[in-house]
C-alpha cells in the first residue's frame, strides 16, 4: 500500500508540475500575415493574427477613417480584429500583445464600398419548371461580379481558385467594366458593359468594343432593392422598413432585355482581392 501511494503522490506531482509548465509557457510572439489590409468604408472585414498571445490593445492612427475592436469567441486560439471603414483614406493599426509588449504596426486602406453579387451555374426555368445550366459566354466561367459604389460606376468581373482562409479567399479579378442599376417603369435593370472578342466572351484586347448587357431583375425582396439603393447611392428614395426575416432574402433572378439569358444570383459578403480598389 505505501507503495502504491507513493506512486500516486509522485504521478500527480509530475501532473502538477507539467499543468503548470503549460500555463507559465511564453506566448509566441506577435506576427501577421501581411502588413497592409483594406476595408471598405461603411464595411467589416476580420484581420486572423499569424501568432500572438490573443490579448491585445488596439490604437488607430485617424480614428475619423476606421475604427477596430478585438473580437471574442472565435476558434482562432490567437484572436480575431475586426476593422470597420468609416471614411476612404489610409491609416495605421498598432496592435500591442498585452501579455509580451510587443507591438505591429499595419497599414490600413479604406476603399470605396462595393457589392458582390454571386452568380449560379444553374438557374430554375419556368416555363419548363426544370432545372437549367448557365450557359451565358462570361457569367457562366466567372460567377463574381463586384458593383463599386465609386463616380466612374466600376464593375469587376471575377473567378475563385481555392477556399476562404486567414489569407485570403482566392478571388481572382479577370475583367473590368461599368454598370448602371436603374428603376425603369418601376422594375429594377441592371446593366453590365465590358468589351467582349468575338464569342461575347470577356477580353483585355484594346480594339475590342465595349458592349452593354441589360437584364431586368424581375425576383427580388423589397429588403435587398433598399440595401442597393443605400449601398450604392442609386436615388431610388427607397423607404427603409424593419423587413422580416421573410422579407430579407438577397437572391434575384436577370432576364436579359435583349437575349434569352437568365440568371439565378445572389448578393453575398465576398471581398474584392486586395490592391483593386481606390
Amino acid at each position: 500500500m505505501k507503495t502504491e501511494n507513493v506512486f500516486k503522490l509522485l504521478l500527480l506531482t509530475f501532473v502538477t508540475f507539467f499543468l503548470g509548465a503549460c500555463d507559465d509557457d511564453d506566448p509566441e510572439p506577435l506576427s501577421f500575415y501581411y502588413d497592409y489590409y483594406e476595408v471598405p468604408v461603411n464595411g467589416t472585414r476580420y484581420i486572423g493574427p499569424q501568432t500572438g498571445s490573443g490579448d491585445y490593445s488596439l490604437q488607430v492612427e485617424n480614428p475619423y477613417l476606421l475604427s477596430a475592436s478585438e473580437e471574442k469567441g472565435w476558434s482562432a486560439p490567437d484572436g480575431m480584429i475586426q476593422l470597420r471603414g468609416l471614411l476612404t483614406g489610409e491609416s495605421i493599426l498598432t496592435i500591442t500583445d498585452n501579455r509580451t509588449g510587443e507591438t505591429a504596426d499595419l497599414a490600413i486602406k479604406v476603399t470605396d464600398n462595393y457589392e458582390a453579387l454571386w452568380i449560379s451555374s444553374l438557374y430554375w426555368d419556368e416555363s419548363s419548371s426544370k432545372i437549367m445550366d448557365n450557359e451565358h459566354p462570361v457569367f457562366s466561367k466567372i460567377p463574381f461580379v463586384f458593383l463599386i459604389n465609386n463616380q466612374a460606376r466600376d464593375v469587376y468581373f471575377a473567378d475563385r481558385n481555392g477556399e476562404n482562409s486567414l489569407t485570403g479567399n482566392g478571388i481572382r479579378i479577370q475583367g473590368k467594366g461599368t454598370y448602371s442599376l436603374t428603376m425603369e417603369d418601376d422594375k429594377p435593370c441592371l446593366t453590365l458593359t465590358y468589351a467582349e472578342d468575338e464569342n461575347g466572351q470577356l477580353t483585355d484586347d484594346a480594339s475590342a468594343v465595349s458592349t452593354p448587357h441589360k437584364f431586368e431583375i424581375t425576383q427580388s425582396s423589397e429588403f435587398l432593392l433598399h440595401r442597393l439603393d443605400e449601398t450604392l447611392n442609386l436615388g431610388w428614395e427607397t423607404i427603409a422598413k424593419a423587413y422580416p426575416d421573410s422579407l430579407r432574402g438577397e437572391a434575384i433572378t436577370m432576364k436579359g432585355v435583349n437575349s434569352t439569358y437568365q440568371l439565378d444570383a445572389k448578393f453575398e459578403q465576398i471581398t474584392i482581392s486586395t490592391g483593386v480598389l481606390n
